[in-house]
């Protein structure tokens, strides 16, 4: 971390994984850790991963796409067939480095993640670092001693989000770091447009679209993710891509908030559920809990899942 005015060395914590399956690596508003069994029954019953494509074009966290990475589970979907793609580039720089260059990842981030205090926060939110493997180190750093692991930019595309005030937190688990390498061997990694990340999607490959939420209320987008934002005309572009993969043969499925303007985006093209769902991370401690959701598809889901059961709201 050459722009830095101190370089130690570091050592990270290893929680040994009870399986040879990652779990998430970030802290991750919105992320589907607690839904993705849900998610998992809504797909196709004829979908097969180790055939058929799966793209996941706002893949944040990854929560879904990791837990697909299982070899025993019927959902498996091997890394040759696997599409994740974000708008935010130092996200996609780190699932890169992930990818490629682990070991050198974790080298980086032990060379700079020694106090965990403010100072060292603001030295490491105020770099501006150049190589790849050093914005991925950056990108994890932050992303576990920021305010609720929330990714927030101005309209310079600059991080933002004041310290987290955790105690000793836990920068990175070695041994699940290099399961997630593991798990993204031979993907397809991408920073583009949601749109164009779907366009090699054909019939029978299934498109798993989670994007920035259209806001309960008015003055709930507390975070602007990417610094040109997500706003409702985008929400109306995406009703138009998920026409366009329907007419394809394309399976979709969608998470999004349960609102109003939800049901006339999307309300035609869908069949929306209504589901309850977990937030743990939020701009305020009054956003916790549990909010309502829906799961809309293209497609028709299995009978004895749990989506199923669900009160139709579309």
């Amino acid at each position: 971390m050459s722009d830095l005015p101190f370089r130690m060395t570091a050592m990270s914590r290893t929680a040994q994984p009870s399986s040879g399956v990652p779990t998430p690596f970030l802290r991750w508003a919105g992320g589907k850790r607690r839904l993705s069994e849900v998610l998992l029954q809504a797909f196709p019953k004829d979908f097969k991963g180790t055939e058929s494509n799966f793209f996941e074009p706002f893949v944040g966290g990854g929560a879904l796409m990791i837990k697909l990475g299982d070899p025993s589970s019927e959902y498996f979907v091997d890394g040759e067939h696997l599409y994740i793609n974000d708008i935010n580039p130092d996200l996609i720089i780190t699932y890169k480095a992930i990818q490629k260059n682990v070991r050198k990842l974790m080298e980086e981030i032990d060379s700079f993640a020694i106090r965990k205090d403010k100072k060292e926060f603001l030295e490491v939110r105020n770099w501006r670092p150049k190589l790849a493997i050093e914005k991925a180190a950056r990108f994890i750093y932050l992303n576990k001693t920021c305010f609720n692991g929330l990714w927030r930019v101005n309209s310079k595309g600059e991080f933002n989000v004041p310290f987290g005030q955790l105690k000793n937190p836990l920068i990175y688990d070695r041994e699940n770091l290099l399961l997630m390498s593991k798990r993204l061997r031979n993907a397809t990694i991408t920073n583009l447009p949601f749109a164009q990340a779907v366009e090699p999607a054909k019939k029978g490959d299934l498109v798993y679209f989670d994007p920035p939420y259209i806001p309960l209320t008015t003055t709930a987008s507390f975070a602007q993710y990417a610094k040109d934002g997500f706003g409702m005309m985008d929400q109306f572009a995406l009703a138009g891509v998920i026409e366009g993969l329907t007419a394809k043969g394309v399976n979709v499925i969608l998470s999004n908030s349960e609102t109003d303007a939800t049901r006339e985006v999307f309300g035609n093209i869908l069949t929306l559920r209504q589901i309850s769902a977990p937030r743990s991370i939020s701009a305020t401690v009054g956003g916790r809990g549990n909010v309502k959701e829906v799961i809309g598809t293209n497609f028709k889901v299995r009978s004895r899942s749990e989506l199923s059961n669900l009160r139709v709201v579309s």
